[in-house]
């Protein structure tokens, strides 16, 4: 009986191939960040980070833009210290709205309201 193999039918260069980039752009479907130094495939890069000017290409350690690095780092830092903050801030807001809760607690209205007579309901075809 015949026994397929499992065989790779592309290069090894293709599979493990990487090119150096910065992108201008956020791009939020990837996870990339506008001023990061990102290793992606080159299909990638073609296909998605170039179009509309998103990415450029980085040859040398020298075209690797500064200042949006620097942004990038520090927007980064500022996205990163939100995060650890966030939890507390959400605790801190169930704790208010578990006490407001607490505070609202009215008891149900009955049926029979003793403010509604039959003098103020006024039913249009009945005169009273």
């Amino acid at each position: 009986m015949f026994r397929p193999t499992s065989v790779r039918l592309s290069a090894l260069t293709k599979r493990t191939k990487r090119v150096q980039v910065q992108l201008l752009k956020d791009f939020p479907k990837f996870q990339f960040h506008a001023g990061e130094v990102v290793n992606v495939k080159p299909s990638l890069m073609r296909n998605f980070l170039h179009n509309y000017n998103g990415a450029r290409y980085i040859l040398k350690d020298s075209d690797i833009d500064q200042l949006l690095l620097a942004s990038a780092k520090k927007s980064r830092t500022v996205a990163a210290a939100a995060k650890r903050t966030e939890p507390k801030v959400k605790a801190s807001v169930k704790k208010v709205s578990k006490e407001a809760e607490k505070k609202e607690v009215e008891l149900p209205k009955s049926a029979l309201n003793t403010e509604i007579t039959i003098e103020t309901v006024k039913i249009p075809g009945l005169d009273l």
